[in-house]
């Protein structure tokens, strides 16, 4: 019987100490699984910071090439200096309003900062709608640069990804100077008139950006010794009877006519380098039209860096000699009627408006233009502002007389040469608004283009922002 009890007792004693070991596992496990769970609850949220910081971070360098691309299509008036970012923020409306990247919103410039979109910062431009990666941009300007900042985000608005980067100006560049004469405008050619390139007849090319008129280049004249390029890629070349690109051959001629070629920057007139120049020279820039001693006698009129106040409309007769600048302002009609010999250059004031019929310089005689180079050292540093003859936008520049030799490029709203207008262009006639250009009668313009190798002083295309690599740097939201 004793036997018995203490059989019953290890029995109750092995079964309790199965219980305990039971309840120790059931705690271990239970620890285990809470541990477990916590430890992939921390994963997945840990995973979708990462998730959130990456695609927060290609939002903002998706942002970063986005306005790449945009600051060096836009262009700006050439500057070193003084405000860069009004210029800027204009282009980037011109440029980005209505697309459908910035959709129904706007860009906006506060407090010497411009917001891209709006100056409400919860507003975003989506970059990417499936992972939800967006972005938004502030330019503000330090110095002669302009700093850019992009910051992007994910679907999580906490979590915010910000890249910095800074750019200076460049100027544009263009292909128009291999052009011998290039107009907004309509060009035609009639009756005996001649556009000839010499030494190199390519040289005698035209050029016509008009995109509304359906024959934006006529040829009735006799020749054009270069190619014939239009923009407009529905438009046509009418000629009859012409020499093109050096063949007669109606076979032949459509080899050297292109249609739809892309239009080259027209450049922008900044008279001030000529001012300037002419201000600290020896002789100074007078206040108005003064005529100067004739030296030796040889011209009835001899005037040196003068300024022709608006409405005088001055007409110049017998032989009359502009040495340096002559400096026109809006409105004025100038017409030069006799034997004319300019040594140096015209130009008018960057105030004057595309307006042919009040403002007109007119050359009903003879002239002959040297260049700025001959110019002696009283002239200051104007012998070193060379390549143009006039510089006139705003203005219709007329020529119905033999011009000899110009010793540089012709740059106006408008030009039209007609009677016995002819003579040598050292450089290109360029017309910078849509007018007609019309060159008639027997005028024979000889075309000897320098080419987009030198362009004339005081003559841009405008510029553009470039990034500055090592400017670079990852913000700190």
């Amino acid at each position: 019987m004793k036997v018995r009890k203490r059989l019953a007792t290890g029995r109750r004693m092995r079964r309790g100490f199965t219980s305990v070991m039971a309840m120790l596992y059931l705690v271990l496990f239970s620890a285990l699984s809470l541990g477990f769970y916590t430890a992939t609850t921390m994963s997945v949220q840990i995973s979708k910071n990462e998730r959130s910081m990456s695609v927060a971070q290609i939002g903002a360098e998706s942002g970063l090439r986005y306005m790449r691309y945009q600051m060096g299509l836009i262009n700006v008036t050439v500057a070193s200096g003084g405000d860069l970012l009004t210029p800027v923020y204009t282009a980037l409306q011109s440029s980005m309003s209505g697309t459908q990247n910035l959709g129904s919103d706007s860009i906006a410039m506060s407090g010497g900062v411009i917001y891209i979109p709006s100056s409400n910062t919860s507003h975003f431009i989506t970059s990417d709608a499936t992972t939800g990666a967006k972005f938004r941009i502030e330019i503000s300007q330090v110095g002669t640069q302009i700093v850019l900042k992009s910051y992007g985000q994910g679907t999580s608005s906490t979590i915010t990804r910000g890249i910095q980067l800074c750019f200076s100006q460049a100027a544009h560049a263009s292909a128009i100077f291999n052009y011998g004469v290039a107009s907004k405008g309509k060009i035609t050619t009639a009756g005996a008139s001649y556009i000839v390139g010499a030494p190199d007849p390519t040289k005698g090319s035209v050029l016509s950006t008009d995109a509304v008129d359906s024959t934006p280049i006529i040829v009735d004249g006799k020749q054009v010794s270069g190619d014939i390029s239009i923009t407009n890629p529905t438009g046509t070349v009418s000629y009859s009877g012409a020499s093109i690109g050096g063949t007669s051959d109606p076979a032949q001629i459509p080899n050297h006519i292109h249609i739809g070629v892309p239009a080259p920057l027209f450049p922008t007139v900044d008279p001030s380098p000529y001012i300037n120049a002419a201000t600290a020279s020896s002789y100074g820039l007078l206040p108005g039209l003064t005529k100067q001693a004739a030296g030796s006698g040889t011209y009835a009129g001899y005037y040196v860096n003068c300024t022709i106040p608006p409405n005088t409309n001055p007409s110049f007769s017998g032989t009359v000699k502009i040495a340096g600048v002559l400096y026109i302002k809006a409105p004025n009609v100038v017409s030069f009627k006799g034997d004319t010999t300019v040594q140096g250059v015209i130009i008018v004031e960057p105030a004057a408006t595309n307006d042919p019929v009040h403002n007109q310089i007119n050359f009903t005689g003879s002239v002959a233009a040297k260049s700025t180079s001959t110019l002696d050292s009283t002239f200051g540093t104007l012998p070193s502002l060379t390549g143009a003859f006039i510089l006139a936008p705003g203005f219709a520049t007329n020529f119905s007389g033999d011009f000899g030799t110009i010793g540089g490029s012709i740059i106006s709203s408008q030009v039209s040469m007609t009677g016995n207008a002819g003579g040598t262009i050292q450089g290109s006639v360029i017309c910078l608004d849509n007018n007609p250009m019309l060159v008639n009668g027997s005028a024979d313009i000889i075309i000897a283009s320098t080419g987009t190798s030198q362009y004339p002083s005081g003559v841009n295309f405008g510029a553009y922002y470039r990034p500055l690599p090592d400017t670079y740097a990852e913000l700190v939201p």
